[in-house]
């Protein structure tokens, strides 16, 4: 048997084949897949191109695909955006061999090895998705990467409007200051407020990058950057308890991670850590990225009973 995982996401889609025992036949990565702006034709064209690539690459034929698992940003925000797009997958990859979801979901069936909690993603946006022993299913946030409190979105205007204070003189200048002003070659503070709001701001992936500045601003020993990341584990912490409130989750229920954010480390998962654990969560390590958590999802659909704990992927 052959699966097919799918994890499109608002920057890149990757496509993942692995046969029966965890083996991963082949990997591709295609550009983004929100159906939002690419609509059913952009998914379209996405997916044709992106199965082909992978069976070439694996030497299979898409006929031979048992099952497949995808996920995809703006999954269900629109009126009819569900049956839109499944039957795009259909119409690809097979009737009857698709199973289709949000992005969310497949960070969460990844990180948990589709176990009961709550999986939080934060990248170009932030959106916490659980489930619980029932079956049933909630999320928070995920309202759009400017109001999403905790995404690498949300973390460059929080750097950028700390670096402006101390422009300004509404605080103290400090190492940040002065390594904001290094990173864009700034000679004139006030004259970089068109460059900010032209090639910055304007466009939500220029502004998420900005997380990995104050990753090295904080290992400068930011004080300010510090803070930016605490502020961040608590917004996250309190979307997954959110989440887990709707599900009727006891104390210790289970939270883990996925996305960009996550990739600083130890600045930003130590306060999430703490944060999870002041309302009543236990922070897990995640088992697999999102784009297993796609395969796990394809086999799920086909071998509904399988234990994922102990499945590995080779």
């Amino acid at each position: 048997m052959y699966f097919l995982g799918v994890d499109s996401g608002g920057t890149k889609t990757i496509f993942i084949l692995c046969d029966d025992k965890g083996n991963i036949l082949a990997r591709h990565k295609s550009g983004s897949g929100g159906f939002l702006t690419k609509g059913k034709e952009g998914i379209r064209i996405l997916l044709m191109e992106g199965v082909r690539e992978i069976c070439s690459i694996a030497g299979i034929e898409r006929e031979e695909i048992t099952s497949a698992g995808l996920g995809f940003p703006g999954y269900g925000e629109k009126s009819g955006s569900k049956a839109d797009i499944k039957q795009v997958c259909e119409e690809v990859i097979g009737k009857g061999k698709t199973h289709c979801e949000s992005d969310s979901y497949l960070g969460w069936a990844g990180s948990l090895g589709m176990k009961p909690g709550i999986n939080i993603v934060s990248g170009t946006g932030s959106i916490c998705f659980g489930m619980n022993g029932k079956g049933r299913t909630a999320r928070s946030g995920g309202w759009g990467a400017y109001c999403d409190e905790g995404s690498c979105t949300w973390i460059g205007g929080k750097l950028t409007a700390a670096f402006a204070k101390e422009s300004d003189g509404r605080r103290p200048r400090t190492i940040l200051y002065e390594m904001y002003r290094e990173h864009f070659h700034i000679k004139n503070d006030v004259e970089f407020i068109h460059t900010w709001n032209r090639e910055i701001a304007a466009k939500g992936s220029e502004m998420a990058k900005l997380q990995y500045l104050l990753r090295q601003i904080y290992e400068a020993g930011s004080e300010t950057a510090e803070e930016i990341y605490q502020s961040a584990a608590e917004e996250l912490a309190l979307s997954a308890w959110a989440a887990a409130q709707k599900l009727g989750m006891q104390q210790g229920y289970r939270v883990s991670y996925s996305g960009g954010l996550f990739k600083s480390g130890d600045c930003i998962i130590h306060p999430l850590q703490r944060c999870v654990e002041k309302r009543g969560g236990r922070l897990f390590t995640p088992r697999f990225p999102p784009e297993v958590g796609a395969l796990l999802f394809a086999m799920h659909g086909v071998l509904p009973d399988k234990d994922f704990q102990e499945f590995k992927i080779l």
